[in-house]
């Protein structure tokens, strides 16, 4: 699968670095917005600065219409001359013609009030400022500004006054050049919403102006918040720490909060001192996350991008990878997936590993082998034809009898065949000898004469029994001895097993299935203690190894064996196999 996991990496690399290359992007595009803000920064501060001198220059212009009207001129001239008090009649005309002249003024340059003031200082008459009405000798003269014009200055300033913002001009009244002028005339403009708003609209800015530590008036263009601005309230106290706005009268780019920045400037005049000032503040077009693009861009930056190239890219890549899927998982699990299934069935016994290719080969001979070592233990069940490769070679004729029984007298076990029969005493050896059984098997671990296997013995004793030596055949009956055949095993003094007598046999014959099963039982016992303590010898584990699952296994193919070879019995025995302790199999027909 080399070439699968190698697209693999060839694909996470490729994403991981189209993921690096957009926070990238992200990173250098905020950080252009950033700079591209400072620098927008800067000509907003000097455009507002540039508005505000000329509005200045142009409401001065305004006003020498008003110091050239001949009411004003002429009562501003009787006040003048008259030290101790005003004329009667003068305030009423004065005001009557400011307030015409006001009235004719532009809109968008209108004064909220304008002022005309004697040599003294003293308010001859006024418009727009109601609040001074009522107040007796109201007088503008300590104003510097006031005081210039009344010197013959053409003079602008700020005021900062009832928490309000003021935009002032002052223009002189002359009536002859040879004198000092017969007054001033004073134009005031409050920096309320609107005049804020329509300084916005023309520098494109957003813009505020502050005193006295809040912030009075502020506007901002279409797509800015102007409530941005109201964070700047908790950073004017910071502004008398910082260096370069107490001595140029204007701060560098800060960033208020994310994306706003902002920058402050004193107003020239009277109101520097009152720390009264306009900020102006834009906000970048930053990039919160890489996401953000979609939301930044418009219709023509989407149709910018090659789709059809991309959508290319993202085809072929994924053909590619599923077609090395295929190739290299696909068809091998399902190769392994139909092996498996016939193993299932029964059709193999184990996988073929020629079929297989890379790691799938490795599965599959592990799988073999396991089931090798599986069966080798004995934990996997064995069909018929595999039977001898389990319990060891099953002959096709049996060759040995299972049991004997003894002659007349004698009260030991029966001798098996091939195996030394058990030491009895001198008087109950038999006298004659006996037909000689088949050759007999060897049976690797001899039968403990205490508890004979499969061995039946009728109980004595019987009364109705006949006595041996009567039923008897004559001699002459009885074949001549041949001479024993060698044993299996090459041991010459094998045990002879001699002929029962046919009556003996007959009776013994009988149908006696109790006795039968518990004689196997007790034989299985001895076939289980041997087996155990066989596989101890080889250094093999017992753990888990009980007489209830000894027992069906044996009964398992005890049926088999009987089935195949039609014997009546199958008697087990122990022996070691390639160092490995082993049961074998031996049919008894007889």
């Amino acid at each position: 699968m080399l070439l699968s996991r190698f697209w693999y990496v060839i694909l996470s690399l490729a994403l991981a670095a189209a993921i690096a290359a957009v926070f990238l992007s992200t990173a250098v595009y905020n950080a252009a917005s950033r700079h591209a803000m400072n620098q927008a920064l800067a000509a907003d501060t000097q455009v507002v600065n540039w508005y505000l001198n000329d509005d200045a220059r142009r409401r001065s212009s305004l006003l020498l219409g008003v110091c050239l009207d001949d009411t004003i001129r002429k009562q501003l001239s009787k006040a003048s001359n008259s030290m101790d008090a005003l004329p009667k009649d003068a305030p009423q005309e004065t005001r009557t013609a400011l307030k015409k002249l006001a009235d004719g003024m532009p809109a968008d340059n209108r004064f909220d009030s304008l002022f005309a003031v004697d040599q003294y200082g003293r308010v001859v008459g006024q418009v727009g400022f109601d609040q001074a009405s009522g107040i007796a000798n109201f007088e503008l003269g300590g104003y510097p500004v006031v005081a210039d014009a009344l010197h013959g200055w053409v003079r602008d300033d700020t005021w900062v006054l009832d928490g309000r913002i003021y935009m002032v001009v002052a223009r002189p009244v002359e009536v002859d050049t040879a004198q000092m002028p017969a007054g001033a005339v004073v134009g005031v403009r409050v920096v309320d919403t609107e005049y804020v708003r329509q300084l916005s609209k023309r520098t494109g800015a957003a813009v505020g102006f502050y005193a006295e530590g809040t912030v009075k008036s502020k506007a901002a263009p279409e797509g800015f918040d102007p409530s941005q601005l109201d964070t700047v309230v908790s950073d004017i106290g910071n502004l008398a720490q910082d260096k370069e706005y107490q001595e140029k009268g204007k701060s560098k780019p800060k960033i208020l909060m994310g994306d706003v920045g902002v920058i402050y400037s004193k107003i020239a005049g009277e109101a520097w001192d009152l720390g009264a000032g306009y900020v102006v503040g834009r906000a970048a077009a930053v990039a919160a996350s890489p996401m953000a693009f979609i939301q930044l861009s418009d219709e023509k930056d989407k149709k910018s991008v090659p789709w059809l190239i991309i959508g290319g890219i993202f085809f072929l890549c994924a053909a590619l990878g599923i077609v090395m899927s295929i190739y290299e998982h696909s068809r091998p699990l399902h190769t392994l997936r139909v092996e498996a299934q016939r193993m299932a069935k029964g059709e193999v016994d184990m996988l073929q590993v020629s079929k297989f290719r890379g790691v799938y080969r490795k599965i599959a001979s592990d799988l073999n082998d396991g089931t090798d070592k599986v069966a080798a233990k004995g934990g996997a069940p064995r069909k018929a034809a595999d039977l001898e490769s389990v319990l060891g070679p099953i002959p096709a004729q049996p060759s040995m009898s299972a049991f004997s029984f003894p002659i007349e007298g004698a009260g030991g076990a029966p001798a098996l065949a091939g195996v030394p029969a058990a030491p009895s005493s001198p008087g109950d050896r038999p006298s004659k000898p006996g037909i000689q059984p088949p050759a007999p098997r060897a049976v690797a671990i001899p039968q403990q004469p205490s508890r004979p296997a499969a061995v039946v013995q009728p109980p004595a004793p019987k009364p109705q029994m006949p006595a041996p030596k009567p039923q008897m055949p004559a001699p002459r009956q009885e074949p001549a001895a041949a001479p024993p055949p060698p044993a299996d095993d090459g041991d010459e003094d094998a045990t002879v097993v001699q002929q029962v007598p046919h009556e003996v046999m007959s009776q013994a014959s009988g149908p006696q299935p109790a006795v039968r099963e518990s004689d196997e039982l007790a034989e299985w016992h001895t076939v289980y203690e041997d087996f155990v303590k066989t596989k101890k010898q080889c250094g093999e584990p017992t753990a888990g190894l009980t007489f209830e699952k000894f027992q069906q296994t044996l009964k398992k193919n005890r049926d088999q064996l009987v089935s195949k070879t039609q014997c009546k019995r199958v008697k087990f025995s122990v022996y070691v196999k390639d160092g490995r302790a082993a049961l074998k199999a031996s049919p008894v027909r007889g």
